[in-house]
């Protein structure tokens, strides 16, 4: 999957998380490869395995290549954390990042819920 493609998808599902929709964070709980689908993730006959706490630092960039590793192998390690991180107004883009906003194409940080790309 594109990062493109799988940054837009990936940012709106963490706004619904983060929104405060108790209905959706557990209909994802419950079902993820279902959400997950409807949110343009569609993991095909690959596990998906929630991760809900965070201990590590990541980027963007581990999580689609954890994404497309899963549907090759048939397990999805998805990171998602439940709860806005108390930092995230804080957070910087990374380099690959920068480079998509300098170069005039998309970017999405999910910097906020409110993000909208």
């Amino acid at each position: 999957m594109e990062k493109e493609t799988f940054m837009k998808a990936y940012s709106s599902v963490l706004r619904k998380v983060w929104s405060g929709d108790e209905d959706y964070k557990n209909q994802l709980l419950a079902d993820p490869s279902a959400v997950l689908k409807a949110a343009g993730l569609d993991a095909g006959s690959a596990k998906i395995n929630l991760i809900t706490e965070i201990t590590a630092e990541g980027t963007l960039d581990d999580q689609v290549r954890l994404w497309n590793q899963g549907l090759k192998s048939g397990a999805i390690d998805f990171y998602i954390p439940l709860a806005e991180p108390e930092d995230i107004q804080d957070a910087d883009l990374t380099d690959s990042e920068l480079e998509s906003v300098a170069g005039g194409g998309d970017c999405c940080c999910t910097c906020t819920p409110c993000c909208c790309c």
